[in-house]
């Protein structure tokens, strides 16, 4: 059994079809076809169930599967290490961030990391809470960077803040002058609200029923920025976290909420029993001092501090 045959068994149960897969692995259909044929032959067992509707793993197949990754995962760990004996001059690390924090924090430390070490490829996706566990369990990921507690009892954490849900208003906005305001005040109030698959959605609507309070929304959008814009430009509020203004925005202001105060604690994650290579730890020491100095409101000296 050669490492391509395993390659082109997970293309297959990742796409679900022959043709998809062999796009995905830059083999014909038919080579394909032939190599998972071999497999099954040295095995001595079907591992694909084939049907006009598609392709799925027999019970072999997802045994045989799940090991695999773990085999192309220890590879690739093996292949980070041998990189590493050279120092940081090479190779790739793979960060999966929540949108609401990677609105504000990572484009601070991705310059900063760059700055510092330019010769590795550093590759930031935006994804869910769960889906940067799930990336993390299957080594897709090195370092997430997400809400604590993890869900996954095999992730270990650094808490980097605690993140607070403010008002965010137009500067003339009848509340726009007010230092803060409890949340049963909002009760009616039209809002725009990122969508409900987002962690800071749900946070509000559990912290507004304890209030007894219920907003209109009147407006859902899937970024940060995008609502930023509209709030700029109709008046209508929304609910975002605290650091989401870090930048400069002369036309809107934050007004910090109470009673109860909407809150969570963001952190890195990393697995427990992957190899946790140099460059995720200069990454996790420059997120933890960055984060730090955000948390403390320095953010106008930041990324000259990280970079000198």
């Amino acid at each position: 059994m050669e490492l391509r045959q395993l390659r082109y068994l997970l293309a297959i149960a990742e796409t679900g079809n022959f043709t998809r897969a062999a796009e995905t692995v830059f083999v014909s259909q038919s080579a394909l076809s032939q190599q998972i044929q071999s497999m099954e032959q040295e095995i001595g067992t079907v591992l694909l169930d084939r049907s006009r509707t598609g392709v799925r793993l027999t019970a072999a197949g997802e045994i045989l599967c799940h090991h695999a990754r773990q085999m192309l995962r220890e590879l690739d760990e093996a292949k980070v290490a041998i990189e590493e004996l050279e120092g940081l001059r090479r190779g790739e690390l793979r960060i999966g961030v929540v949108q609401t924090v990677n609105a504000y924090l990572m484009p601070v430390i991705a310059t900063a990391f760059n700055q510092r070490y330019p010769d590795i490829r550093l590759s930031i996706e935006e994804l869910a809470a769960d889906d940067i566990e799930a990336g993390l369990e299957q080594g897709d990921l090195q370092v997430g960077v997400g809400f604590l507690p993890p869900t996954s009892t095999s992730l270990e954490s650094e808490r980097l803040f605690e993140e607070r849900l403010v008002l965010v208003v137009r500067r003339d906005h009848p509340l726009g002058q007010q230092q803060s305001v409890a949340v049963k005040e909002l009760n009616g109030m039209s809002l725009i609200m990122l969508a409900k698959t987002f962690c800071t959605r749900r946070l509000w609507e559990e912290n507004a029923r304890l209030a007894a309070a219920e907003p209109r929304v009147v407006l859902e959008m899937n970024t940060v920025n995008s609502i930023l814009s509209v709030v700029g430009k109709t008046g209508l509020p929304t609910i975002l976290p605290q650091f989401t203004l870090l930048e400069d925005a002369a036309d809107l202001g934050a007004v910090a909420l109470h009673n109860p105060v909407p809150s969570r604690q963001v952190g890195l994650l990393w697995h427990r029993d992957h190899y946790l290579c140099t460059s995720s730890r200069a990454f996790i020491d420059i997120a933890s001092q960055l984060a730090a100095e955000i948390a403390q409101g320095e953010s106008d000296s930041i990324l000259q501090a990280a970079v000198s």
